[in-house]
């Protein structure tokens, strides 16, 4: 699973230093929320079973609900000490929280 999250690294996270925020080119193939935690996983160096479930912090059917029926949605929530930002054109902005140490 680590050379996953290396290749999603690789191939789909970009790291924009003046803003201090990683974009994602988001994977239609897969579920929003597998976007999500791979993402953070990937940035983390860690395997998505090291994360905490995503479904502890938001609901990961409601999520592809409201992402799959609306051209306009807008959503940001906290996730593993990021600030996660979607929007219905599926761009993805992962921006890690003030202080919050990484996971080890």
């Amino acid at each position: 699973m680590m050379a996953q999250t290396n290749d999603w690294k690789d191939s789909r996270v970009t790291y924009d230093e003046s803003t201090g925020s990683y974009r994602v080119d988001r994977d239609s193939s897969e579920l929003l929320s597998t976007n999500v935690v791979l993402s953070i996983a990937a940035i983390e160096g860690v395997r998505p079973t090291q994360l905490p479930p995503l479904a502890q912090t938001i609901d990961p059917d409601a999520l592809e609900t409201v992402f799959g029926c609306s051209e306009d949605a807008l959503l940001s929530f906290s996730y593993a000490g990021y600030r996660v930002t979607l929007d219905a054109l599926g761009s993805i902005e992962v921006v890690p929280i003030g202080d919050t140490q990484p996971l080890q």
